[in-house]
């Protein structure tokens, strides 16, 4: 129990800290400059927020100390920060789901007019600009004179012979099959083009090449990275039962099991959002030994003791995901998810011994008869990171090993954990 309330208070105070950073510390203003409709450049700092979906506003400043001013899409022409520029627009949407969960048995176009920044993924002869609308859905343009046009693309459910299949509007082929005209061999490329930013960059890169013509700006596609590192430290154990008929289990007051875990992770960083976002995996060994002991007294006579000792190893498979924060040099992290736990040692074990007068006997066996082989259950954790050190405070639970309907088994488990990234 006091473990419990260590980690809380540790998890309590960090997240505290994730709060107030987020409320009061979050501005981060870079170098820029904004295009007001003047059209005179005005050079200053930008709150450069590593933008997953297309910002509607931005707050500048003339300087560092400076007043900050809140800029929308129709007040300025555009912007620039870092490697990222942003075109002023009023452009049609479509805002049809994407995900194939989500899909529908409409094939009819849905639109809408958002007030946006488009962001300037490739300008020149040709440009392409992108936009990720509301619904979280990718949107890409093309620029005609002055105007913007939607690359249209819709994916929606169609039944054929009584099935459910995936049915695709690729309007944007034709579109871009006029738009990139210029080059002769552009619809050998066309034909292998999906509908997101790297194959899209790639086709207009295509684009360039056959036409010989000179890129005036390119937003590259940002990759997902990798880190991969090893762990390990302490796991404080418990198990528990749960039902009827099983008091031998239910009431043996097993013992807490101090033990040591280690293994690899696989941390992918997302491109957007400043990093600050991941889905961190993890291969780790975990293992627990208790005891326990229940004892039926009738008179001195007349008692039963049973013995029951469960020890397991297991090979852990951890799926979350990952939310960190810079604080000063360090970054504080918040993460959850899924844990399956194959089990690759097993120790399932009871003895009892029975007194009645003269007469004792001895029976051993297995505690439980049917045990699983996957144990699956969540995990959650807190912690920091400084360079490529790390330390993790983590709580999971499963669901043990007891296969019975009528009787469940829970296995918690404290971790303690460094980490280090190569």
């Amino acid at each position: 129990m006091e473990t419990k309330k260590i980690i809380e208070k540790i998890a309590l105070t960090l997240f505290a800290i994730i709060i107030l950073q987020n409320t009061y510390c979050q501005e981060n203003y870079l170098p820029g400059y904004i295009l007001p409709q003047t059209g005179d450049t005005l050079h200053g700092y930008i709150d450069y927020r590593n933008w997953d979906r297309n910002p509607d506003k931005i707050s500048f400043r003339n300087k560092l100390s400076g007043e900050k001013h809140i800029y929308s899409p129709m007040d300025i022409e555009g912007f620039s920060v870092l490697d990222e520029r942003y075109e002023s627009a009023i452009v049609q949407s479509e805002s049809s789901p994407m995900s194939t969960g989500a899909l529908e048995h409409d094939a009819d176009l849905e639109f809408t007019i958002d007030t946006t920044f488009l962001q300037t993924m490739i300008t020149g002869k040709k440009s392409l600009y992108f936009y990720m609308n509301n619904f979280g859905k990718e949107q890409f343009y093309i620029k005609q004179d002055s105007s913007y046009e939607l690359l249209v693309y819709k994916r929606y459910l169609r039944e054929v012979d009584g099935v459910d299949g995936i049915g695709e509007n690729k309007r944007f082929i034709g579109q871009l099959t006029i738009y990139l005209a210029d080059c002769p061999k552009i619809q050998s490329k066309l034909n292998n083009t999906e509908y997101r930013k790297k194959s899209m960059e790639n086709l207009f890169l295509y684009f360039y090449n056959c036409t010989y013509s000179e890129v005036n700006f390119q937003k590259k596609t940002e990759k997902i990275s990798v880190e991969i590192g090893v762990l390990g430290g302490l796991t404080l154990t418990s198990l528990k039962f749960k039902g009827t008929n099983f008091d031998y289990l239910v009431n043996a007051n097993y013992n807490q099991s101090v033990n040591f875990s280690t293994g690899i992770f696989f941390d992918v960083i997302l491109s957007r959002n400043q990093a600050k976002w991941s889905i961190f995996n993890e291969l780790t060994l975990t293992s627990y030994k208790v005891a326990g002991r229940v004892e039926e007294y009738w008179h001195e006579n007349r008692y039963i003791i049973t013995h029951t000792k469960f020890a397991y190893t297991y090979l852990n498979v951890n799926n979350m995901v990952r939310y960190k924060y810079p604080i000063g040099g360090v970054f504080v992290f918040l993460n959850g998810g899924i844990s399956n736990g194959f089990t690759i040692n097993e120790t399932n074990y009871k003895k009892v011994e029975s007194t009645f007068f003269d007469i004792q006997t001895v029976e051993e066996g297995n505690a439980i008869d049917g045990t699983r082989k996957l144990e699956i259950g969540y995990i959650l954790g807190i912690g920091i990171k400084y360079k490529r050190f790390s330390f993790e405070t983590r709580y999971d639970a499963k669901n043990g090993m007891s296969e019975y309907t009528d009787l469940k088994s829970t296995t918690k488990r404290y971790y303690f954990l460094l980490g280090y990234r190569f």
